[in-house]
C-alpha cells in the first residue's frame, strides 16, 4: 500500500473501532496531537427533499474558555468558514479566506489570540446538498509537511465518512467496486493523474475517467480525495 494510505489508516486507525461521532472525532484529535492540533470542528449541512433539513454536530474540540468567548461575542453570526465551505470542494486554509467584515476580522484576531492562528477545512460535500466540514485548528500548520498535511486530509475525510455513519445522516451507495475501479483509487492514493494511471494499466485515458467517475458514483465521493478516503475507511484499498 503506498505510504500516504498508510499515513491515512494510522491517523484514523482508532477512529474504527469509536462507537459515536464524537468519539471519532476524538480519536482522530488525539492521533493529531503530534502535530500540534488546537481544535476540532466536524459539521454536517443537510437539506434534502426526502431528509429533516439542518445541521448534524458530530464532534466538537476545542481549547478551555473558547466556547464561551465564542458565544459571549457572537461569532457564530460572522463565522466565515461556514460560508466558505458552501463553495470549496478541496481542503484550503482559514487564512486563505478573504475577510469582509469587521465582524470577520474580530473573529480572526480572536483565533490568534487564543492560540490557533490558522487551520486547515476539509470539506466532505456529498450527493442530495449534503454539504459536511472537518476543521482542524493548529499552532504552526506551516510546520507540517506536505506529505503528512495530504494525509491528515484524507484522514479528515474518512473520519467524516465514520461519524455521518454513526449518526442519523445516511446515503445509499453502492459499495462494491470493480477490479480495476479499485486499482484506478489505489493509484490515485498514491498520487498519481489520470493520464499516470493509464500508462500504468495499459489502457485509454477516456477509460482511466470512466473507471474514476463510475467508482466515485458508486461510493457518493464528490472529489477524487473523497473516493480514497471512503475507500480506506471501508478497507477496499
Amino acid at each position: 500500500m503506498a505510504a500516504l494510505s498508510t499515513r491515512a489508516l494510522d491517523l484514523i486507525a482508532a477512529g474504527r473501532t469509536q462507537d459515536s461521532s464524537a468519539e471519532v472525532g476524538g480519536a482522530l484529535y488525539r492521533a493529531l496531537e503530534a502535530f500540534g492540533v488546537r481544535a476540532l470542528y466536524a459539521r454536517a449541512y443537510l437539506s434534502t427533499a426526502s431528509s429533516t433539513s439542518g445541521e448534524c454536530l458530530y464532534s466538537r474540540i476545542s481549547p478551555p474558555g473558547w466556547e464561551a468567548l465564542y458565544a459571549e461575542k457572537r461569532f457564530q453570526d460572522v463565522n466565515y468558514l461556514t460560508r466558505e465551505i458552501r463553495l470549496r470542494p478541496a481542503p484550503f486554509e482559514w487564512a486563505d479566506i478573504r475577510l469582509v467584515s469587521d465582524g470577520e476580522r474580530a473573529l480572526a484576531n480572536a483565533l490568534i489570540d487564543n492560540g490557533f492562528p490558522n487551520g486547515l477545512a476539509v470539506p466532505c460535500h456529498g450527493p442530495c446538498g449534503y454539504v459536511g466540514v472537518v476543521s482542524l485548528a493548529f499552532e504552526r500548520l506551516y510546520d507540517i509537511a506536505p506529505e503528512d498535511r495530504r494525509a491528515i486530509e484524507f484522514a479528515a475525510l474518512a473520519s467524516h465518512n465514520r461519524m455521518r455513519e454513526l449518526s442519523a445522516v445516511r446515503e445509499p451507495r453502492n459499495r462494491t467496486l470493480s477490479r480495476r475501479e479499485r486499482d484506478c483509487i489505489g493509484l490515485i492514493a498514491q498520487g498519481m493523474s489520470d493520464w499516470d494511471i493509464s500508462v500504468i494499466l495499459g489502457v485509454a485515458h477516456t477509460t482511466i475517467i470512466t473507471h474514476v467517475q463510475n467508482a466515485k458514483r458508486k461510493l457518493g465521493a464528490r472529489t477524487r480525495a473523497q473516493a480514497v478516503a471512503r475507500c480506506l475507511t471501508d478497507g477496499l484499498l
